[in-house]
C-alpha cells in the first residue's frame, strides 16, 4: 500500500534504514562461532535485502560502514572485504539476471570470485593450499549462500518496504518451485547448522579434556620427581644451589622432549627457574604467567595465542600458534608448574573433520536440490502444462485450437484438470451462442447502420440531386460559430442563386423535365464545389454557394462561373433548352453578422440582379437596403394613401402638329406622401403592381380623370379624349370592361373622350384574350393608344392585330435624335410606319424646338412633352388651355 503521509515520510525513510544499519551491525559483532576461528557470519542476510529493496546506491554505503567498523574492531580485513565484494557482485548481476536469481548470482559469484579469492590469498601467505584454506573456501561459501536463501526467503514471505515512488509496502509473488525449493534447502541447512554448532562445540570439549589430561598426567610425574629430590623449603625461603638447579632443568627438559610439550618451573615470585624452550632475556616465557597475553573464546585462561592480531588476514590465523595452557602447584614446595600443549595437530584434525562435513553439506545440497527440482518438475508438470494451456484459454477456443489436456496421477491435478476441461466445454458453448448473437448483432448492425446512412442522407442530402439540402446548411451554418465571440478565419460569401423563369419550364414542358433540368442544372453547379466552396439546393430552383474567400475577386470570378455554366442549352429529349441564373451576393461579416442577416441580403441582392436582367450577378450594398426599406414604406403607405386621398392626377395636354391645338390630355397620378413628399411613379407604381392595389388605383384613376374630363365639359371648356394608363393586370382579371363601363355610366362621360393606354408587356401572357377585350373597348367607342411603343417585348406581326388608334413614341427615342442619323432612322420607320397603319403617331417628351421642327417635317402627327407643358393639376391645367386658346 501507499502511504500517503508526505510529511512524515522522510522521518520513516531515515528511521527504517538506521534500523537496519543497527540490525546489521548487531549481527556482524555477534558471529557464530564454530571452533578455531571458523564462524558463520549473518550480516549480509540484512545487508541483501537493503539492496534488493533499495537498489546498490542506497545499500552499499551502509554494507562499507558496517564491514569498515568490523574491520577496525575486530581485524581479518580480507575475510570482511571478501563478503562486502559478494554484495557488489550480488547488486550488479542482479540487474543482468531476473529479479528471483539472487542464489544464482551469489553462487556465481563464488565459483568465480569469490573462491578463487580465498585461494589466491592462502597461496600468497603460504605457498601452499592447506586443509584450513579449503575448510575456509567451503565454510565461506556455504555461509554466503545461506545468507542469500534466507535473505530471499524474508524478502518473499515478509512484507518488504522499497523507495519506488514513495515510501510503499508491497508483498513479493510466489511461486510453487520456489517455495519446495526453500523448504528443502531449509530442512537441509538447519539440520546441518545444529549438527555443525553442535559438533564443534564437542570436539572443542574433547580436545580441551584430553589437552588438559596429558597436562595434568604430566605435572603429576614432574611433582613425584622434584618431591623425592633433596630440594628443602625452610622459614619460607627456597634455596636451591647450582646443582638443583640444573637437576630441575633436566627434569624439565626430559618431560618437554618426550611429550614436545612447553614445560615452565617458577618460583614464589614467578621467577622463571626452568624453561624447556627459553628465549633471550626470559621475558617471553614470564609473559606465558601474566593474564593479558592468555585468551580463550569459551574459558577462561585456556589458551595462549601467539600471534598479533594485528598481523591477523584470515580468522583461522589467530590459532595458528595456540597452546593450551594448565597451571599446577608443586605443594608443599613453592614451585608452580606451567605445562603448554600445542593444539596443532588437534586442529589439524578437526579442520579435516569440519571440511568433510561442510563438503558433505555442500553435495547434499546439491543433491537435494537435484532431486527438489526432480520432484517439483515431475508434480508440478502436469499443473506448468495446464497453466500454459489454460493461458489465452477463451482466445484458444475461439480460434478453434486444437486443446490437448495433460494428464496426472494426482488425484487433485487430475481433478483441476477435470475441471477445466468441463469449463472449456462449456465456454465453447457459449462462445457459439455469442458467435451466432454476434452475427445477428452484425447483421442488425448493418442494417441499422444503412438505415441511419439513408436517414440521414434523406435529412441531409437532396433526393433530386443529391446536393446537401436546407437542413445540411443549417448544420453547416452551426460549425462555422457565428454566434460565438470569435469571428472565423477566413470571411466568406453567401451566393443567392435563382433559375430564372423556371416555373414557365414546368408549366409548359412538365414535372419531369423540370426535375431533369434541375438536376443537369446542379451537374454544372458541382463543378465549382471545393474544400472553399460549398453548395447547397435550398428548394425547388434555388440554390446557395458558400464561398471561403481570400481575395473579394474570387468571390467575383465564381459568381461570373455560375453565370457562365447555364450559358450553354441543356439537350432534353433531343431538343435545347435554355434556363439562366440571377445570383445576388452577400458577404460575412461586411454585410451582417449572423447567417440569417447574411441570407437575407444575399437574397435582396438576387432580386436586384433580376431587375437588372437575366444572367447577371449583384453584390448587397447598403443603398440597396434603403431602397427596400422605402419600397416596404411605400408599399404599406400605399392603401393608405388611396383611402387618405393622398393622390392627386396631373394633366400634360397634347398638341396637334399642324394645327398646334390643344387636342387632348393624358392623366398622370402623382402621391403626395406626409412624409417623402412627391412620390415618384417610377417608385410607386411597380410597388403596387407586385402588391395587387395597381387595380384600385387604377379605377380610381380612370373614376377621377373621366369624372374631370365631364366637368371641363360641363363647364365649357373645349372637348378632347383624355388618356388613362392601365395595368396588364386588368386583363387577367376578367373585369375590365364591366369596370369601364360602370366608370362612364357613374361620370356621364362620353366613350369616344376616353383613351387608354396600354403597353406591350400585357400582350405576352395571352394575346388571343387581350385582342378580344380591346375589340370590345373599341366598339364601345373607346380610343386604344400603344405606350411607349418600341420598348416592349410585342413583334409587328402582333401588331397588326390590335384595335389601336394611335401609337406613342418613346423619350428614349427622340434623345440625341439630331445627332443620331441611326436613330432618326428608326424614328421616322415607326412614323411611316404608324401612318401606313392608320394610325396617330404622338411624340412623347419634346424639350427642343429642334426636336419638334425634326418631327414635324416627318409628319408626326401629335406632340407631348415639357417643351408645351409639364404635367398640371387640374386647376393649373384649365388656366393653360384657357391661356393657349386665347
Amino acid at each position: 500500500m501507499l502511504l500517503h503521509k508526505k510529511k512524515y515520510l522522510p522521518l520513516l525513510l531515515a528511521g527504517w534504514f538506521a534500523a537496519l544499519a543497527a540490525l546489521a551491525l548487531v549481527l556482524e559483532a555477534n558471529e557464530l562461532h564454530l571452533i578455531f576461528g571458523i564462524s558463520l557470519v549473518f550480516t549480509n542476510i540484512v545487508l541483501l535485502m537493503m539492496i534488493r529493496c533499495y537498489g546498490l546506491y542506497l545499500g552499499l554505503p551502509v554494507a562499507v560502514l558496517v564491514y569498515g567498523i568490523s574491520i577496525w574492531g575486530m581485524g581479518a580485513p580480507y575475510f570482511r572485504a571478501v563478503f562486502l565484494l559478494e554484495l557488489i557482485a550480488v547488486g550488479l548481476l542482479l540487474r543482468q539476471f531476473k529479479k528471483d536469481a539472487m542464489l544464482r548470482a551469489d553462487s556465481l559469484f563464488w565459483l568465480c570470485i569469490g573462491g578463487p579469492l580465498i585461494l589466491a590469498v592462502y597461496f600468497v601467505k603460504d605457498h601452499s593450499i592447506s586443509v584450513e584454506c579449503w575448510l575456509m573456501i567451503f565454510v565461506s561459501v556455504t555461509n554466503g549462500l545461506a545468507n542469500v536463501l534466507v535473505a530471499d526467503i524474508l524478502r518473499r514471505y515478509l512484507p518488504v518496504v522499497q523507495i519506488k515512488r514513495g515510501f510503499t509496502i508491497r508483498e513479493v509473488p510466489l511461486t510453487f518451485s520456489k517455495i519446495l525449493f526453500q523448504i528443502i534447502s531449509v530442512c537441509i541447512a538447519l539440520p546441518f547448522l545444529f549438527y555443525a554448532v553442535n559438533n564443534s562445540r564437542t570436539a572443542e570439549n574433547s580436545v580441551f579434556s584430553y589437552a588438559d589430561q596429558l597436562a595434568s598426567n604430566t605435572a603429576q610425574h614432574i611433582k613425584m620427581d622434584i618431591n623425592s629430590s633433596d630440594i628443602s623449603y625452610a622459614d619460607g625461603v627456597l634455596s636451591l644451589s647450582p646443582l638443583q638447579e640444573q637437576e630441575l632443568k633436566s627434569l624439565i627438559e626430559r618431560y618437554s622432549s618426550r611429550d614436545n610439550y612447553r614445560i615452565i618451573l617458577s618460583g614464589p615470585q614467578d621467577e622463571i627457574i626452568a624453561d624447556s624452550a627459553p628465549l633471550s632475556g626470559g621475558g617471553e616465557a614470564s609473559s606465558f604467567l601474566s593474564s593479558d597475553r592468555i585468551y580463550s573464546l569459551n574459558q577462561p585462561s585456556d589458551f595462549y595465542l601467539s600471534e598479533q592480531e594485528a598481523r591477523i588476514i584470515m580468522p583461522m590465523e589467530r590459532w595458528d600458534g595456540a597452546q593450551y595452557i594448565s597451571h599446577s602447584d608443586l605443594k608443599p614446595l613453592p614451585f608452580k608448574l606451567t605445562i603448554l600443549v600445542p593444539l596443532a595437530p588437534y586442529r589439524a584434525d578437526i579442520y579435516a573433520q569440519h571440511l568433510n562435513q561442510f563438503l558433505f553439506l555442500i553435495l547434499l545440497f546439491v543433491c537435494a536440490s537435484a532431486v527438489g527440482k526432480l520432484l517439483t518438475r515431475r508434480i508440478l508438470r502436469s499443473l506448468v502444462q495446464l497453466t500454459t494451456l489454460t493461458t489465452n484459454l477463451p482466445d484458444k477456443l475461439v480460434s478453434s485450437q486444437q486443446v490437448t489436456w495433460p494428464k496426472s496421477r494426482i488425484y487433485e491435478v487430475r481433478s483441476l484438470i477435470l475441471n477445466f476441461r468441463m469449463m472449456s466445454n462449456k465456454l465453447v458453448h457459449m462462445l457459439q451462442d455469442s458467435l451466432q448473437n454476434n452475427l445477428l448483432l452484425e447483421e442488425q448492425t448493418a442494417r441499422m447502420i444503412k438505415s441511419e446512412k439513408k436517414l440521414h442522407k434523406l435529412a441531409y442530402y437532396d433526393m433530386l440531386t443529391d446536393l446537401p439540402n436546407r437542413l445540411h446548411f443549417k448544420e453547416y451554418t452551426r460549425s462555422l460559430n457565428l454566434d460565438s465571440d470569435k469571428e472565423p478565419q477566413q470571411p466568406f460569401a453567401v451566393m443567392f442563386a435563382d433559375l430564372n423563369r423556371f416555373k414557365q419550364v414546368n408549366d409548359t414542358l412538365g414535372h419531369s423535365v423540370g426535375d431533369l433540368l434541375i438536376s443537369m442544372v446542379s451537374a454544372r453547379f458541382a463543378a465549382l464545389v471545393s474544400e472553399a466552396c460549398k453548395l447547397f439546393r435550398l428548394s425547388g430552383d434555388e440554390f446557395l454557394f458558400v464561398l471561403h474567400y481570400e481575395d473579394i475577386q474570387d468571390v467575383q470570378e465564381v459568381a461570373q462561373q455560375i453565370c457562365q455554366l447555364l450559358e450553354e442549352p441543356f439537350d432534353i429529349g433531343g431538343r435545347p433548352q435554355y434556363i439562366t441564373v440571377s445570383v445576388g451576393i452577400s458577404v460575412y461579416p461586411f454585410d451582417g453578422f449572423s447567417m440569417e442577416q447574411v441570407m437575407r441580403n444575399a437574397d435582396i441582392a438576387m432580386y436586384v440582379a433580376k431587375e437588372q436582367g437575366d444572367g447577371l450577378y449583384h453584390f448587397y450594398d447598403n443603398l440597396i437596403e434603403n431602397e427596400r426599406a422605402e419600397s416596404m414604406q411605400l408599399e404599406a403607405d400605399l392603401r393608405r394613401a388611396l383611402r387618405g386621398g393622398q393622390f392627386r392626377l396631373y394633366y400634360q395636354p397634347k398638341i396637334d402638329a399642324s394645327s398646334r391645338e390643344i387636342i387632348g390630355a393624358e392623366a398622370l397620378l402623382r402621391w403626395l406622401h406626409p412624409d417623402f413628399g412627391s412620390v415618384p411613379p417610377d417608385k410607386f407604381i411597380p410597388l403596387a403592381e407586385n402588391s395587387g392595389i395597381i387595380l384600385d388605383i387604377d379605377e380610381w384613376v380612370l373614376r377621377e380623370a373621366c369624372r374631370q374630363n365631364k366637368q371641363w365639359q360641363d363647364e365649357g371648356l373645349a372637348r378632347f379624349p383624355v388618356a388613362v394608363n392601365i395595368s396588364a393586370r386588368h386583363f387577367y382579371q376578367n373585369n375590365l370592361i364591366p369596370m369601364i363601363t360602370r366608370t362612364l355610366c357613374e361620370t356621364g362621360l362620353e366613350p369616344q373622350y376616353l383613351v387608354l393606354e396600354i403597353t406591350e408587356g400585357m400582350l405576352i401572357r395571352n394575346v388571343e384574350y387581350s385582342v378580344k377585350v380591346l375589340e370590345e373597348l373599341r366598339q364601345m367607342g373607346i380610343h386604344i393608344s400603344m405606350d411607349d411603343f418600341g420598348t416592349g417585348y410585342s413583334s409587328l406581326s402582333q401588331l397588326d392585330r390590335l384595335p389601336l388608334s394611335e401609337m406613342k413614341l418613346d423619350r428614349s427615342f427622340l434623345s440625341g435624335l439630331l445627332e443620331d442619323s441611326r436613330k432618326s432612322s428608326i424614328v421616322r420607320a415607326v412614323i411611316e410606319l404608324g401612318h401606313h397603319m392608320d394610325l396617330q403617331v404622338v411624340a412623347e417628351g419634346i424639350e427642343a424646338s429642334e426636336e419638334l421642327e425634326y418631327l414635324t417635317e416627318l409628319e408626326c402627327d401629335q406632340f407631348q412633352g415639357y417643351f408645351f407643358s409639364k404635367p398640371l393639376p387640374s386647376n393649373e391645367f384649365i388656366m393653360f388651355v384657357k391661356h393657349w386658346i386665347a
